[in-house]
């Protein structure tokens, strides 16, 4: 059982796709999957049977951004 600190919460890339981990709960722990989402405040749960845990986390969302020419100073 492993729940990280707001400062070190690791990333963690499922099916290609980033995700902030919140915290590791071995599953036969788990009662109720959607409580756990509640109180840690995250939005996605996983379960992996391979390693007998469930992964609660959020996926991290790409950023927009566009690039701004620093050159103009007359727009600052």
């Amino acid at each position: 059982m492993r729940v990280y600190p707001n400062k070190l919460k690791p990333i963690q890339y499922i099916n290609h796709t980033p995700y902030l981990v919140f915290a590791n709960y071995p599953i036969q722990k788990i009662k109720d999957v959607s409580l756990v989402k509640e109180w840690l405040g995250c939005t996605t749960a996983f379960r992996s049977d391979k390693q007998g845990i469930f992964i609660f986390c959020d996926e991290v969302e790409e950023v927009q951004w566009e690039n701004v020419n620093t050159d103009d100073a007359s727009t600052i």
